[in-house]
């Protein structure tokens, strides 16, 4: 414990709270674990699956992570989870390295890949301690809700650079920590929802976390959404009823005018989705 009561977040406390969290979907049947283009784009559309909170964030994500091709590529899925992303790039043709620091999310995640027909390779580590993995060894690395964790790690970024190639490509998928107000109101969310300090959400990325990548990445991009729609986290678990997803709509068309007539704003909007270039 630190000051006033609050947690150190330590490696093993994070490992052991994922492990508990993953682990429940361990026992699921072959069907519902695989995971193909149809699959996942039908989660990100279906306001009955979780994805459709955040459908927006997931197809610019996929739009971002097929602007180069992914046939051949060595890609590593960063703190991969459940591992959506990473094993819908390996039915696609990509050379896929699923990495996170919980190694029942690394199970998981080589389960789905054996019931999507897909060879990958997984590996439970630290992001600050890559040794296992060779320099330059990758052509496109994506991290979905996690570069936020492994920033409070020391070398942790270090360590991503050395194993990306020169010119190879960084896409990260993550909420956006520009506007204070919205900053408060998910530590309040949080503080009442009774959130465990191990989920690692103590750093939400802005441009002065992003600083950090600046010695190793150029063309550094951050397309945002969602301003007022961010209220659509309120109306979790209410997607299914037909006015929740007006009513997003609604919010959403507002947001389009909003960020017409003033552009910064973009920066006060609640999700992300990052590309960089290693240097």
């Amino acid at each position: 414990m630190a000051g006033a009561g609050k947690t150190v977040v330590t490696s093993d406390l994070e490992r052991g709270f994922y492990d508990g969290q993953y682990a429940q979907f361990l026992t699921l049947p072959d069907h519902a674990l695989r995971i193909d283009r149809q699959v996942l784009e039908g989660n990100i559309e279906s306001p009955a699956h979780p994805f459709y909170e955040r459908a927006w964030l997931y197809r610019a994500s996929m739009r971002a992570l097929e602007a180069e091709p992914l046939p051949g590529r060595k890609v590593l899925d960063y703190g991969c989870g459940p591992a959506d992303f990473g094993i819908w790039m390996a039915t696609e043709g990509a050379a896929v390295t699923l990495l996170d620091l919980s190694p029942t999310a690394v199970e998981l995640g080589l389960k789905r890949a054996q019931a999507s027909g897909v060879d990958v390779r997984g590996i439970a580590a630290d992001a600050s301690c890559l040794n296992m993995l060779g320099p330059g060894e990758f052509d496109l690395v994506f991290a979905c809700a996690a570069l936020h964790h492994t920033l409070k790690y020391p070398g942790a970024v270090e360590e991503l650079a050395r194993i990306m190639k020169p010119g190879s490509r960084l896409v990260l998928c993550e909420t956006w920590g520009g506007n204070p107000l919205l900053n408060t109101a998910r530590k309040l969310h949080a503080a009442i929802r009774g959130e465990a300090a191990e989920q690692g959400e103590d750093i939400i990325l802005s441009q002065a976390e992003l600083r950090a990548l600046a010695p190793f990445f150029s063309e550094v991009r951050v397309e945002t959404r969602n301003l007022l729609a961010m209220g659509k986290r309120l109306l979790r678990g209410r997607f299914e009823k037909p006015w929740a997803r007006a009513l997003v709509r609604a919010l959403e068309r507002i947001d389009g005018a909003l960020l017409a007539l003033a552009p910064p704003l973009r920066n006060w909007c609640g999700e992300a989705v990052i590309t960089a270039r290693r240097k």
